[in-house]
């Protein structure tokens, strides 16, 4: 009898044991694998791609203009990005004071870089074609295709983790007479990575 009673109690005494061995070890595992996984939610994810849009208007005696351009781009860096933009704009103009005003409808696309400097100041250089309507002075219509290189700068600032805002002020180095923009330009662009 009392060999039973002390195998019984051996018996219990291991399978107790291996209970609190086994759940220890359960334990040191689940904190080692939950501190991995805080390590890894610890670090923030990079939105390297950027989707967004600007609207640009310009204005002067004889031509004005309204822009809505959609864009996406790539951060090379946290400061450099690239990144390429569908443009339409709606431009109104005469040649001259007494002459009719003439409504168009452009469209294009343009491939853009820019770099940002003491988190809030860019740096901004876009190369366009752009498909115009044209009307000479006789009044007959046709399509001709434009180049513009863009030059200049803004404000960047960033809203949230995720969002962004700019503000720009361009130059189109390019400029000639069939050109619907007028320098300077004023864009208001808005994004979010993704």
């Amino acid at each position: 009898m009392k060999k039973i009673v002390s195998f019984i109690m051996l018996f219990g005494f291991l399978l107790f044991s291996s209970q609190l061995v086994q759940a220890q070890y359960e334990n040191t595992s689940e904190k080692k694998q939950e501190g991995k996984v805080n390590k890894k939610q610890q670090q923030p994810k990079v939105n390297r791609w950027f989707a967004g849009g600007m609207i640009g208007a310009g204005f002067s005696s004889y031509s004005s203009y309204v822009e809505v351009s959609p864009l996406v781009g790539y951060k090379v860096t946290s400061d450099f990005h690239v990144g390429t933009r569908l443009t339409y704009i709606y431009n109104g103009f005469r040649y001259c004071d007494n002459c009719p005003k003439y409504n168009t409808h452009n469209y294009g696309g343009s491939l853009f870089a820019r770099y940002i400097f003491l988190r809030f100041l860019m740096a901004h250089v876009e190369y366009e074609l752009l498909s115009r309507n044209y009307f000479d002075r006789n009044d007959v219509s046709q399509r001709i295709t434009i180049s513009s290189l863009f030059l200049g700068g803004g404000i960047y600032q960033s809203i949230g983790g995720k969002g962004f805002m700019s503000f720009m002020i361009l130059f189109n180095v390019l400029d000639n007479e069939y050109s619907p923009y007028a320098n300077p330009m004023f864009r208001i662009g808005f994004g979010m990575g993704f």
